[in-house]
């Protein structure tokens, strides 16, 4: 009886043993996942951060549109970015370069995004000028929020002589003006907001008034241009009237 007893107690004391045996093999198992899940958030990490592996080594500028960006512009933005090559792509702080290349007068929106895995892509609206204003020797383009700013060609942009708010309300009137009356001008005169003037290709005058109902104005300048004379007058445009070379006043 008694070697039966042994027997049973050796049987029930090996079978603890395989099995703390078994908890221990699956203890090492799963401390053995974590080192693994341990080492390789750790490599991400200097991958990522600190290694060469995802290393800036272009940063690639274009125009959102298509457009074509001259060398100075691209030049321009690069040095504003200030984004190093050959830092990690993970550390470049998007929207403070795009913070500083919206600030050039000539970019009207960016968009600064990482190409990974080693590029840094730039996309720039460009700002569109309406017209052009003359300072010294030299012009610059204006667009519809009356801001001012250099642009390679501005070859048949009518000329604004004018500054401060009577820019900003002749901008507005060519805005307002289908691509086909915008042409005719050639240089637009403004002294103040409410006395604004239009100089034509054929030499004609359009008195226009302040910058009020542009859509209206223009709608009426374009049908009596069909009429010739040498001053159109649209500053009230629901009584417009002409002057002819002879100074007779028709409505």
């Amino acid at each position: 009886m008694s070697d039966l007893m042994s027997s049973i107690k050796g049987h029930a004391e090996s079978k603890d043993f395989t099995a703390y045996q078994l908890k221990k093999h699956k203890l090492r198992i799963w401390w053995l996942i974590v080192l693994v899940l341990v080492l390789s958030v750790g490599i991400m990490i200097w991958l990522v951060w600190f290694s060469q592996v995802f290393a800036v080594k272009e940063v690639q500028v274009m125009g959102s549109g298509g457009e074509t960006l001259s060398a100075e512009q691209i030049a321009q933005v690069q040095a504003s970015a200030d984004i190093k090559l050959n830092d990690p792509i993970a550390t470049v702080d998007t929207d403070t370069a795009a913070q500083a290349i919206v600030n050039l007068a000539w970019v009207s929106a960016v968009e600064v995004r990482r190409g990974w895995p080693n590029e840094v892509v730039v996309a720039v609206d460009l700002r569109i000028p309406l017209a052009r204003v003359k300072g010294g020797d030299t012009s610059q383009g204006v667009d519809a929020q009356g801001i001012l700013f250099d642009y390679s060609n501005l070859d048949g942009l009518p000329l604004i002589q004018a500054s401060g708010a009577p820019l900003v309300a002749s901008v507005e009137v060519v805005a307002a003006m289908p691509a086909n009356l915008a042409k005719k001008v050639v240089r637009i005169r403004a002294n103040s907001i409410d006395s604004i003037e239009l100089d034509l290709k054929s030499g004609s005058i359009v008195k226009w008034g302040s910058a009020d109902e542009p859509e209206f104005k223009a709608a009426v300048l374009d049908a009596l241009l069909s009429r010739r004379a040498q001053i159109y007058d649209v500053s009230a445009p629901e009584l417009p009237t002409t002057t002819d070379e002879k100074g007779r006043k028709k409505s």
